[in-house]
């Protein structure tokens, strides 16, 4: 009896430690999405901005060694930059639609591959808690080689994530937030519960021991709406209605923490589409939230609402 017993726990501590490495790797490791599967998706002329409008290749080093790649897309005399912030398995090329619109609108862009994403090195991902401090080092890497009179962070999912964490950390003029999570561990746990039918609570613990071992960081280290506290600058959250997979919630509390940030809601719009969506009501959010921010004393409008 007592050797079943034995046998019946290992065979439990087996399950649960590779349920939860197996969780890890899907976490930080995922395969990474080419250039052509992340451009699929976008128009023609989209497409084409990406590919023919000249661009400077850049890199920079990190805190801990990683050489981290970025894009440069110069638009004439313009002293006007963003700094482009893609998601997890993705890379720059994933902001092909974003740099096309801020283009139009007049900036310089930067668009950089996250560390152990497309051209820069590194090995796991961590939802911005080194990101935060790659992506400080981006702007004052503007700040050192460029003419800077302005300059905003806009990130997507994960990226998103990682500019509202660098946010305290920098000095910039607004930050634009799409799909971001509030808190990894509610993230982790809203998704093992709803989308994979795991008991997330159960798994949290082996999963934050690998983060922990591995990757160099604990959930609770990554909490975007703890750093919002911390943040002057202005934000505008941008969230479809129909996201599943970062619940559009997460965007509206966060918002809701300070009157200067504002909220663009995309119409059916699903996680990272919102500009496929409907471009036109999310180039509306942008420029009207950029207008605000510019007009001093204006009250801007708490949400925006796309059309049905």
């Amino acid at each position: 009896m007592q050797a079943k017993w034995k046998y019946g726990l290992a065979t439990l501590f087996t399950g649960y430690y590779a349920i939860s490495y197996y969780a890890f790797k899907r976490m930080t490791r995922g395969k990474r999405k080419t250039p052509e599967m992340l451009l699929a998706p976008y128009t023609t002329e989209d497409q084409s901005f990406y590919h023919d409008v000249p661009f400077e290749h850049v890199s920079l080093q990190s805190r801990d060694g990683y050489r981290l790649y970025g894009r440069v897309y110069r638009n004439g005399e313009a002293k006007k930059w963003i700094v482009f912030v893609h998601g997890y398995t993705a890379s720059h090329s994933f902001m092909a639609p974003h740099l096309a619109m801020f283009h139009r609108l007049g900036y310089n862009l930067l668009a950089v591959d996250l560390r152990s994403h497309g051209e820069s090195e590194g090995v796991y991902a961590s939802y911005g808690y080194h990101e935060k401090h790659d992506i400080v080092d981006w702007v004052d890497w503007l700040r050192t080689h460029e003419t800077v009179d302005e300059v905003g962070l806009h990130g997507v999912s994960m990226g998103a994530a990682t500019i509202l964490q660098a946010g305290p950390l920098t000095d910039v003029d607004f930050l634009i937030a799409e799909c971001p999570f509030d808190d990894m561990r509610q993230l982790m746990r809203h998704q093992l519960n709803n989308l994979h039918r795991l008991p997330g609570d159960l798994l949290l613990p082996g999963i934050n021991y690998f983060l922990w071992s591995r990757a160099g960081f604990l959930m609770h280290q990554v909490s975007p709406k703890r750093s919002l506290a911390e943040t002057s600058a202005p934000v505008l959250f941008v969230h479809g209605t129909r996201d599943d997979f970062v619940p559009t919630w997460m965007s509206i509390e966060m918002n809701a923490l300070n009157r200067r940030n504002e909220l663009a809601l995309i119409h059916d719009a699903e996680h990272t589409n919102c500009i496929l969506k409907d471009r036109d009501a999310y180039e509306a959010a942008v420029t009207n939230f950029l207008a605000r921010r510019r007009e001093s004393g204006q009250q801007s409008d708490p949400v925006t609402h796309a059309r049905p």
